[in-house]
């Protein structure tokens, strides 16, 4: 694989497992040649956690935000749909939030921005019963920030681009979507893709879900809990991530009732 003969757009994934202590060299920002050329043409899926931040960020409600900045989704190898970044209407497809001088909403930036040029991975270790994380390059034809700059490990990297705690609340949103790519081309009814959609991308309207329909009639959910997400929305995305394993791998993490309604039975599959 010719990584040092990559040119203009070329992108490759440089195929090596990287551990949090792997040093790597790179540098990003104004005095680098090719600053801001890494934030046109993105395919760049959002985070829940990232929706919400962005949205409070702009001071929009989450039907503002998305109808303005984004546009729906479908991973590649899960299927799963999600919203995705939405590029402006210009030559070179910029990211929304670029100016002259950068990125105007830095402080809240994606995790996928915050990772660059590193890309994460999640492992089942079937043995231990628990996920592991490895870390990649990303290598692109126009990026010099490689090419010189501190060496840093990748855990330095993390650290110093804010990716743990950015990346903690949506840890089991992850698992779902890297579990559902494990789990080959199997059809998942209409049903439960929108759930997946309303939950990723609109706390709004899943707090109403919860709220306003038959939920709490088929769904266990205790009062303290109710309480927190009625209030708090990492809460409830953290709720709604358990609802979602529960709802697409039949995991007894959100309990139905024994006992549901007969009158507009909810279908969660």
């Amino acid at each position: 694989m010719a990584i040092t003969e990559l040119r203009g757009m070329d992108r490759v994934i440089v195929p090596i497992k990287l551990e949090p202590g792997t040093k790597f060299i790179f540098q990003c920002g104004p005095g680098v040649p090719c600053f801001k050329l890494c934030c046109s043409a993105l395919y760049l899926p959002l985070t829940p956690y990232d929706i919400l931040r962005l949205r409070n960020h702009l001071g929009l409600s989450t039907d503002e935000f998305l109808l303005q900045y984004t546009e729906p989704f479908i991973l590649p190898r899960s299927g799963l749909p999600v919203a995705r970044l939405k590029m402006q209407d210009n030559e070179e497809k910029t990211c929304p939030f670029l100016s002259e001088e950068g990125c105007k909403v830095y402080e809240v930036r994606p995790l996928a921005c915050r990772y660059y040029p590193l890309g994460l991975g999640i492992f089942r270790n079937r043995d231990e019963g628990r996920n592991e994380d490895f870390y990649y390059l990303v290598k692109e034809g126009f990026c010099q920030g490689l090419d010189s700059g501190p060496e840093i490990t990748v855990e330095e990297y993390r650290q110093s681009q804010g990716i743990p705690e950015t990346e903690e609340p949506v840890k089991e949103w992850a698992e779902i979507v890297m579990k559902k790519e494990s789990l080959g081309p199997i059809e998942v009814p209409e049903k439960s893709l929108q759930l997946f959609f309303m939950v990723s991308t609109n706390p709004e309207r899943f707090r109403r879900f919860v709220f306003e329909s038959k939920f709490l009639e088929i769904f266990e959910v205790d009062q303290e809990t109710q309480d927190r997400i009625r209030e708090d929305d990492l809460a409830l995305l953290q709720f709604g991530f358990r609802w979602l394993k529960s709802v697409l791998f039949g995991e007894d993490l959100i309990k139905r009732r024994k006992e549901v309604p007969k009158h507009k039975k909810m279908k969660p599959a």
